[in-house]
């Protein structure tokens, strides 16, 4: 899932550019071919397994979410937000995002040198890529049926 980025009107995933010399995609006709090849039981056990991959995931959302730093860091936005809605237009001010990206940054980063911001951008992407998986197996199987369809004689 990391290794992909998903756009979402073409539906298609296209690997992140690395060393090689060929970037891999994936779209709905290859997504097709396999449903075709190997029956619909792929999408159902497709499903499953990123339903649980996305429970992990929600777990470790929920976690970050309810860390003590970055929940009352959040909670004092929320207050000033909400106390200032209209004077602010409905809008989130840029210097106060950019002061809650560094006052994060302060709480520490890991051995590569990513905040716990860049983790939690990460893992919304992959989350996000999970969910574009799950569409583009659903629009793989409508595709693989709708083109089995033709093979249906007309009984009227």
């Amino acid at each position: 899932v990391s290794r992909f980025h998903y756009h979402l009107h073409t539906q298609v995933f296209v690997e992140r550019p690395g060393d090689g010399k060929y970037v891999n995609s994936i779209g709905i006709q290859q997504v097709a071919n396999s449903i075709r090849t190997h029956g619909l039981g792929i999408m159902h056990n497709t499903v499953n397994y990123t339903y649980q991959f996305l429970a992990r995931k929600f777990a470790v959302l929920s976690q970050f979410l309810f860390d003590d730093h970055i929940r009352s860091r959040l909670l004092k936005d929320v207050r000033y937000f909400r106390d200032s809605r209209v004077e602010l237009g409905h809008r989130y001010p840029y210097a106060r995002a950019q002061a809650f990206g560094s006052e994060i940054r302060r709480l520490g980063v890991d051995k590569d040198g990513r905040s716990y911001l860049d983790k939690f951008r990460q893992l919304i992407t992959e989350m996000g890529n999970a969910l574009g998986y799950v569409r583009l197996v659903r629009a793989g199987g409508v595709r693989t049926v709708s083109e089995a369809v033709a093979f249906i004689p007309d009984i009227a």
